[in-house]
């Protein structure tokens, strides 16, 4: 029995003490009690011990020999005696207590933990108690020697002991590591508390005590300050970065900023910036970028895109995100950066801001080019943006910014000049979208009324004026470039969803109730139908379906329905029109190849006409197939479907472009014709009302629902090259130019939809390996990265279950310089690092807009589930560690097991339970070595700014990993870097337990 053997203990002890035994006799006889297998902690021998020892007012130095010699021999563990010595030392006993302090400085420096399989987690845990237990007897010591005015060398002697073994707790890397994992396997919030009280205590001791101004306490309080610096930068200490230097380009461009800018702008222009704003935020830590150089890139790219885009079709996108976006972005940063509430005001002015402001101005070749383009001092209207909408900025600091501005330019351009340049128009629109959207709310409700009253046959009701007025405005919308001026403010203010929200509901009211309007009423109700009704399919093709579904209206207005059948990407319609209503579509193949009747008299509801269109389409078709009428006669009848309502030639050609799509070769040639003849410029009469911009605005839609059937169609030229040679092009100018320009993002938006995920990731995956200079593979590394961000998930998942998994399997795929082995390989490693750790952040970002234009996915996620599981492979026995039988599990799969929903997060687990079979076989190969690279990026980049962001990756390592590659590779990385990758804050899995055993394990390999 237990009791038994501590009684015979304790008589041992007794007996040992009276006849002075040796310190080897007492081992002798000890072993001889304790059974065999057994140990003295499981028998309190410590506790024995130092109770008898410290029994009077001095020490039992016989005992406690007895006790460091059952220390030396692993009678007893150093954990339980630690433990012991923290529970029994007071500081009221001085002459005890500095018996037990001496017995810890010759114990500390030779800890070993081994054979126990909970041993170096009770260790880890002892070092800790031991740590408040030093700081305890600090503050007190320093008490003492101050109420004594110093005059006490006890208390001074126990102070020096203190702060010495603290010390050394703060400098072994061993001692960090396992002090490290007590902290983070520990749920006791009281714990990090007490010990944050202790250091403040032992300060305000410590000052109380220099006041004294006693000389002989100048050492004490120097070696004192130093563990409270120690103590308090612990975690910065141990998370120093210890990697290879990062590249800073102090005049080069930083190509991963500049390119999210220009996916931003330009892809993505329904953003809320949330997304971006996280998306910037983990790769400012993660390369290390200061707050004020970051805030300059993004300047920096706003005045690139701007000149670059000046008079063509990227222009006004860029224009909004520099002057209506940005600002946002800035202030979205800041408080990010440094921790403020997103929602509270800016209390003073950010010098980051201004810094980059007049970083920008660094710049001059650049700013002036820019403002010769735009015709506007852009840093004027940036400064003045910035100020107005965040208040980063003060007066002082815009005047004194373009005082220098002025200084080191000929004359900077005034951003009021004239009324056509791009800011100007930009931000004139802003207020316009307000204005325009009060508008429409007014004139809804009044429009519901005058719907009830013709409903209730109210006959003495005629066209509402605010139906003219209403006409007029849309009208005017559609002139020149209004339309899309205020579409791109609507965007940079995040209206855009509300404006479509407030045209489908003016669309569904106008569907015209048959035979009971006036004709005069009838007639503006139709044209506010069919203006509405091209100002939605329009604001579709730009900004893409989520913008008109994601409204209120819960997807049941005529136009969400019919957009979801012919406008949403990746959709099979209904091309056999079964729904359609033989005696409708009769009546209106009457109306159009008679040319009599006009549509627009009441006869018909809108909305079936559209419906139904598509079928009177296929019965022209059939009867110019069959010879029946002659191509004159189909293209009368199709001006006279133009001619009567823009969008029913819309409905038209979106039928006939996807019946040509399931058409063979040979009967493509008449339905394209026809649609071709639909694009074709018209004769405008400008005695109908409001037709010419109905028809400019009708023929822009129909041009798109073509293009869009041959994505290659924009680029011809491009037609007899693969992707891979298209996009090698595009991949060489981001190299060469730093960033991405109009033509380049566009470019690879495009061939990203064609190709898919897998084969981009493949291509830069390729590109990566294969670049031999060093300083162009860092710029492969960033570019790459940032490509990737036109789709994280999507990418992240391929490279993880795509093709890094044939890279492991010994795949000659990559054809990689020697299959990654070498320094292609660590390039592919800080990459896979980088897009994973990225991708997992970028989950965690607050829930963006829908609306947005990058939520398109492209490529399969579909997961490959590669074998882990060959009968008869068994992972080889972690030999220097001792399990419980439900840790084992941990050691394979990783403490996040709990990721069925999230597929990034099982592609990766996946990977990295590939990765450890790999390392197990323990034979070093060439992917053994990526292995290797990728383990040490990890370890590499996490630091004291980027912890946190690393964290979602790091959870998801399999211990066995990290054990696996230091059996084959002992100097592969540092105990505390396997701290810093298994340890979490808050590990709740028994991980930690496991990451101290590994430290363990390997302590005399480093």
């Amino acid at each position: 029995m237990t009791e038994s053997v501590e009684q015979k203990l304790k008589h041992l002890m007794r007996k040992a003490w009276r006849e002075r035994w040796t310190d080897l006799m007492w081992g002798i006889y000890v072993k001889e009690v304790i059974p065999a297998g057994s140990t003295g902690d499981t028998y309190n021998l410590a506790e024995s011990i130092l109770q008898q020892a410290l029994i009077g007012p001095s020490p039992n130095s016989k005992l406690l020999s007895y006790l460091q010699h059952s220390l030396n021999v692993q009678i007893v563990s150093y954990s339980a005696v630690f433990e012991n010595i923290c529970l029994q030392g007071s500081i009221q006993k001085t002459r005890c207590l500095l018996e037990l302090l001496l017995l810890v400085e010759q114990s500390i420096k030779h800890i070993s933990c081994s054979g126990s399989v909970d041993g170096p987690a009770a260790l880890a845990a002892s070092l800790l108690s031991l740590e408040n237990w030093l700081w305890s007897l600090t503050s007190d010591g320093l008490k003492k020697l101050f109420d004594n005015n110093g005059t006490n060398n006890d208390y001074s002697v126990i102070c020096h002991y203190t702060t010495g073994l603290l010390g050394t707790l703060y400098e072994e890397n061993y001692l960090i590591s396992l002090l490290y994992i007590a902290r983070c396997c520990t749920n006791d919030q009281f714990s990090a508390t007490q010990l944050t009280s202790l250091v403040n205590q032992t300060e305000s001791n410590l000052k109380n005590l220099t006041t004294n101004g006693n000389p002989s306490s100048e050492k004490l309080v120097e070696s004192v300050e130093k563990v409270v610096r120690q103590c308090r930068s612990f975690e910065n200490d141990l998370f120093k970065e210890n990697g290879p230097e990062k590249p800073f380009y102090e005049n080069s461009l930083c190509t991963d900023v500049h390119t999210l800018i220009s996916w931003e702008a330009l892809l993505r222009p329904t953003s809320d910036g949330l997304e971006l704003t996280r998306q910037l935020e983990v790769l400012q830590k993660l390369r290390g970028y200061s707050p004020t150089q970051l805030y300059c890139e993004i300047l920096r790219a706003c005045c690139l895109g701007l000149a670059e885009t000046a008079d063509s079709p990227g222009e006004l996108r860029w224009a909004v995100f520099t002057f209506l976006k940005a600002p946002s972005l800035l202030l979205r940063l800041h408080r990010s950066i440094f921790g403020l509430d997103p929602n509270s005001p800016i209390g003073e002015p950010s010098p980051e801001v201004a810094g980059a402001f007049e970083r920008l101005l660094s710049y001059p070749g650049l700013l002036e080019t820019t403002d010769a383009k735009c015709h506007c001092n852009v840093v004027e209207g940036l400064l003045n943006e910035v100020k107005m909408r965040t208040s980063l900025l003060s007066e002082w600091h815009v005047t004194s910014i373009l005082s220098k501005r002025e200084s080191l330019s000929r004359g900077g351009l005034k951003l009021e000049t004239t009324n056509t340049q791009i800011a100007t128009l930009v931000l004139r629109a802003e207020p316009t979208v307000a204005s325009i959207l009060k508008t429409l709310d007014t004139d809804y409700a009044k429009n519901q009324v005058a719907i009830e009253n013709v409903e209730n046959c109210v006959q003495k009701v005629v066209t509402p004026s605010f139906q003219d007025t209403l006409l007029k405005v849309l009208s005017h919308l559609l002139s020149g470039q209004s339309f899309e001026l205020i579409l791109n403010a609507a965007t940079g203010t995040g209206k855009l969803r509300a404006f479509a929200t407030k045209l489908v509901r003016f669309n569904e009211a106008n569907r015209q109730p048959a035979g009971s309007d006036p004709s005069k009423t009838a007639n503006a109700r139709a044209l506010l139908f069919d203006i509405s009704f091209l100002m939605l399919c329009r604001i579709t093709q730009m900004y893409g379906i989520e913008v008109i579904l994601s409204g209120e209206l819960g997807g049941e207005t005529f136009f969400e329905q019919w957009a979801s059948e012919w406008l949403k990407p990746n959709q099979a319609p209904d091309l056999l029109l079964s729904r359609s209503d033989p005696m409708l579509t009769d009546q209106l193949l009457k109306a159009l190849t008679s040319g009599e009747s006009d549509l627009r008299s009441g006869s018909v509801r809108w909305h079936e006409a559209c419906f139904h269109i598509p079928a009177v389409i296929r019965e022209i078709l059939g009867a110019y197939e069959s010879q029946l009428v002659s191509d004159e006669e189909v293209e009368r009848i199709l001006d006279t479907l133009r001619t009567q309502m823009c969008c029913l030639s819309v409905c038209a050609a979106a039928w006939l472009r996807f019946y040509i799509q399931v058409q063979p070769v040979n009967l493509k040639s008449k339905p394209t014709s026809m649609l071709d003849h639909l694009m074709t410029s018209l004769n405008l009469d400008d005695s109908k009302e409001h037709y010419r911009e109905r028809s400019v605005l009708m023929l822009q839609i129909i041009r798109r629902l073509a293009q869009d059937d041959n994505p290659l169609q924009s680029v011809s030229e491009n037609h007899d090259q693969s992707l891979d040679h298209q996009l090698t092009k595009l991949w060489n100018k981001i190299l060469n130019h730093g960033w991405s320009d109009h033509s380049t993002t566009v470019g690879i938006d495009r061939l990203f939809k064609i190709g898919g995920a897998t084969w981009l990731v493949t291509s830069l995956v390729k590109a990566v390996i294969k670049e031999q200079s060093s300083d162009k593979r860092q710029r492969c590394v960033e570019g790459a990265l940032s490509v990737a961000h036109l789709d994280l998930d999507s990418c992240a998942i391929s490279l993880a279950t795509r093709v890094l998994p044939f890279l492991l399997t010994h795949s000659s795929m990559l054809a990689s310089d020697e299959e990654t082995g070498g320094p292609g390989g660590k390039a592919l490693a800080q990459l896979t690092v980088l897009l994973f750790t990225a991708a997992l952040n970028n989950q965690l970002a607050p829930e963006c807009d829908s609306t947005t234009g990058a939520s398109k996915k492209s490529g399969s996620k579909r997961s490959i589930d590669w074998d882990l599981n060959t009968p008869g492979f068994r992972y080889p026995p972690l030999k220097k560690i001792a399990f419980h039988d439900g840790e084992v599990d941990f050691m394979f799969v990783g403490p996040n097991i709990n990721h069925e929903n999230n597929p990034l997060a099982n592609a990766i687990a996946n990977l990295m339970q590939l990765m450890t079979r790999a390392a197990g076989e323990g034979i070093i190969t060439p992917q053994l070595a990526f292995i290797s690279y990728f383990i040490q990026t990890m370890a590499e980049l996490t630091s004291s700014k980027t912890k946190e962001i690393m964290r979602p990756l790091l959870t998801l390592i399999p211990p066995a990993l990290v054990f696996y590659m230091l059996a084959v590779w002992p100097k592969l990385m540092s105990i505390s870097d396997v701290a810093k990758l298994l340890a979490h804050p808050g590990d709740e899995t028994g991980v930690g337990k496991i990451a101290a055993r590994i430290v363990c394990a390997f302590k005399n390999t480093h």
